[in-house]
């Protein structure tokens, strides 16, 4: 009997959802006039949405390429003092109890609480076109020297890559293009809360977070870690008050021992679908970003722009999509994050781990990995000055062999940045041809500090004699300055492969990034692999910049089939690959490489190229 009456009690109570839900009716933009009076509800502190006024004074089109806003006046709460904040974009707005919109913009330096909303069938139109599935994105068309152009440090090399070269300008252009000095309705800027960065991270990537619209609140209310980032359970914030159109909502970008949270409200609920913002939070299309439940701590007022402080609580959902009209959620959707870790041994001798999770993104997720690796060096190294640090990473993919990174970087600056680069650039790469089957399972990272400068340049190198016979071995001595005129001087047996025919051949020491530039050269810079075995595979091959490598060569033509270097191709072989019938997909080469060997790895960063030619006899 029991059982009886709780499904007719649950059967009542859904019906009773579905009633309320049906009553959330749009009002008409073809209604509106000047001078209506409606209602806005948001959060000015706590959890709980609250009314203020709302006074129509007309409707503004073509604010964007086909799309129009609301002007209304605002008043009530605290908005005598804040005017429109950060943090109120998504509010809700309703006419005669019918959902009118999102407030969305506003006026810089604006003396009046004056806005724009964005029409709520605007919104819910942007997200109608198709389902709500995240897809892969367009493949592009990038370059080898991408990944190497930083590993040895100079005045600009930072500044070629700014970064990271894949904050993609796409991604900057509705907040920039709106800031052009005129008396323009911009969107309201997303207040960004940086939890555990030091000053210096956030004053290098400042510009770039700027750059996407957002403002960054230096310190977090963010409340809890994740099991793993930590290693022990903390308490959660949590609240047991209902999602609803006015609440606070915020999106982790990164969280456990850093967090980084952007902050909006929720402007409509349909079922489990979530319409929030009213302006594009990236404009990343489709996505997948975890939301959870923020508390408001204060609306601070301020004469530049005021904004809310938020405490991130529980998740209730994912972000599925963001484009210009707003962002749409599914409720009751867990996000999948990226597990990282990052195993600092200090310039003192101290060890520590950092453990975060990272959001899936194609655009966000390098530069976010950037972010990430540099401030957690930042946290206990310095900046400034000579320092050297060795890095080693290992990123696991699910289904395919794990990407290993290797590098070392000495320089009197900008050592961090290079060490972080080093990681960044290779899942930059792996997101850059939008592989369905990309699925990181995590990320992990070893960095070792020391503060000297350990960088050098190659002198010389020597043979102990001029000519041998295949299959012999000669003794190869490698001379290397650094700085200060100290001479470091090493050793090393070279063997002669048994295959190659009597003549001159060229013995080739050079650091990674010039044998990478020499292949390049003769390969072509454009990166185009088959799949992503093959994309691994060509990252996992690249050389480290902590070694010096010996390359035996000779000048004889080959081909590059499908990115696979074929050297030493008889001529027949060359013919049919020249022919018409394989046409495309076929460079020709001038070298051909007998053998490569990877010296042992060095103390020291040594950098430079030289070569001497050997003779070998019948």
């Amino acid at each position: 009997m029991r059982r009886n009456v709780l499904a007719v009690v649950a059967v009542a109570l859904l019906s009773l959802n579905g009633e309320l839900r049906a009553r959330t009716e749009f009002f008409r933009l073809d209604d509106l006039k000047p001078g209506m009076k409606g209602i806005g509800r948001t959060v000015f502190q706590g959890t709980t949405p609250e009314e203020f006024q709302v006074e129509i004074l007309g409707l503004m089109r073509g604010v964007g390429p086909g799309t129009n806003a609301v002007l209304a006046r605002f008043s009530g709460g605290p908005l005598e003092r804040t005017g429109v904040f950060e943090g109120m974009s998504g509010t809700p707005v309703f006419i005669d109890g019918k959902l009118l919109g999102a407030v969305a913009f506003s006026f810089e330096f604006a003396k009046e609480a004056i806005g724009g909303i964005t029409p709520i069938t605007q919104m819910v139109d942007a997200f109608a076109e198709g389902g709500a599935t995240l897809e892969s994105g367009p493949r592009v068309q990038v370059k080898k020297s991408m990944l190497w152009d930083y590993l040895l440090p100079s005045q600009d090399a930072v500044q070629r890559v700014s970064l990271l070269e894949r904050v993609p300008l796409e991604l900057r252009q509705q907040p920039a293009a709106a800031r052009y000095g005129g008396h323009s309705l911009v969107p309201i800027a997303t207040p960004l809360s940086l939890g555990g960065f030091a000053p210096r991270a956030i004053e290098a990537f400042g510009p770039q977070f700027r750059a996407l619209g957002l403002t960054i609140l230096q310190g977090s209310g963010a409340s809890t870690a994740p099991q793993a980032a930590v290693g022990v359970k903390k308490p959660a914030a949590t609240d047991s008050g209902t999602i609803e159109p006015g609440s606070n909502i915020s999106i982790p970008l990164v969280r456990g021992d850093l967090d980084a949270s952007a902050g909006g409200t929720v402007t409509y609920i349909d079922g489990d679908r979530l319409y929030a913002f009213g302006h594009l939070l990236f404009s990343l299309g489709f996505t997948e970003l975890p939301m959870h439940k923020a508390r408001a701590i204060t609306v601070f007022p301020s004469l530049q722009s005021s904004f809310k402080i938020l405490e991130t609580l529980d998740p209730v959902g994912t972000i599925r999509q963001d484009r210009a009209s707003g962002i749409y959620g599914v409720l009751g959707q867990k996000a999948r994050m990226i597990p990282m870790a990052v195993r600092m041994t200090t310039s003192r001798g101290f060890k520590k781990e950092l453990k975060y999770e990272l959001a899936r993104d194609q655009f966000l997720t390098p530069f976010l990995v950037n972010l990430t690796v540099f401030n957690s060096i930042l946290s206990s190294e310095r900046a400034l000055g000579f320092s050297t640090l060795a890095v080693k990473g290992r990123i696991s993919i699910k289904g395919e062999k794990p990407v290993e990174i290797e590098n070392r970087f000495s320089s009197e600056s900008n050592t961090p940045a290079y060490a972080s680069l080093s990681i960044a650039l290779p899942v930059n790469f792996l997101l850059a041809f939008g592989y369905k089957n990309l699925e990181f399972e995590k990320m992990e990272v070893d960095i070792t500090a020391t503060e000297e400068d350990r960088a050098a340049m190659l002198d010389s190198i020597r043979i102990d004699r001029g000519e041998v016979r295949a299959g012999e071995a000669v003794d190869l001595r490698i001379t290397a300055r650094k700085p200060n005129g100290e001479i470091v001087e090493e050793s090393y047996p070279v063997k002669i492969p048994p295959d190659v025919t009597p003549g001159p051949i060229t013995l080739l020491v050079a650091d990674g990034l010039n044998v990478m530039a020499a292949d390049t050269r003769e390969q072509g810079d454009d990166l185009i692999p088959r799949d992503l075995t093959q994309m691994i595979e060509f990252i996992n091959n690249l050389r480290k910049n902590n070694r010096l490598y010996a390359r035996i060569y000779r000048r004889e033509p080959g081909a590059v089939v499908r990115g696979e270097g074929l050297p030493g191709l008889p001529p027949s072989i060359l013919s049919i690959f020249r022919s018409d019938r394989t046409a495309g997909g076929m460079s020709p080469i001038q070298t051909s490489a007998f053998m490569e060997y990877e010296l042992p790895a060095s103390d020291y960063v040594i950098s430079g190229a030289r070569t001497l030619t050997l003779r070998i006899k019948s």
